[in-house]
């Protein structure tokens, strides 16, 4: 009995000790294979547009020239950023909007899925005049 148990609390650490190398070796947090770049920097366009959109309006600019100011700002950041020519411009939009929407939506009047789609019709049309 005493051998028995021994040998299960053996194989138990064996089987622990081998599952912690694993993850210790083999960096799982660096691995983002379903995550594109395109979406990454989706995401870092995003943010750095809200930040300069809510801080403009923060700032007393009216929504559309916070828009104005925001678009041009971060062309000149991102003017060569690889990829940012081929970067999908709906989605794009979409996840301003959102973003925009959760972090000052209330100063300029817009809230909800109804708020998004509006601000998201209204960037798509101020970004291509420009």
């Amino acid at each position: 009995m005493k051998e028995a148990l021994k040998k299960i609390f053996m194989s138990l650490f064996t089987f622990i000790f081998i599952m912690c190398s694993t993850l210790i070796f083999f960096h799982t947090d660096s691995l983002y294979a379903s995550e594109s770049d395109d979406a990454k920097l989706i995401a870092k366009v995003s943010q750095s547009y809200t930040k300069k959109f809510c801080n403009a309006i923060g700032f007393g600019l009216s929504k559309e020239s916070a828009m104005d100011f925001s678009i041009a700002e971060n062309t000149q950041v991102f003017r060569k950023k690889k990829g940012i020519d081929s970067i999908n411009k709906e989605l794009l939009a979409e996840e301003i909007a959102i973003s925009v929407i959760e972090k000052c939506g209330y100063p300029i009047n817009l809230s909800g899925e109804k708020g998004v789609q509006e601000f998201k019709n209204y960037y798509l049309v101020k970004d291509s005049e420009t």
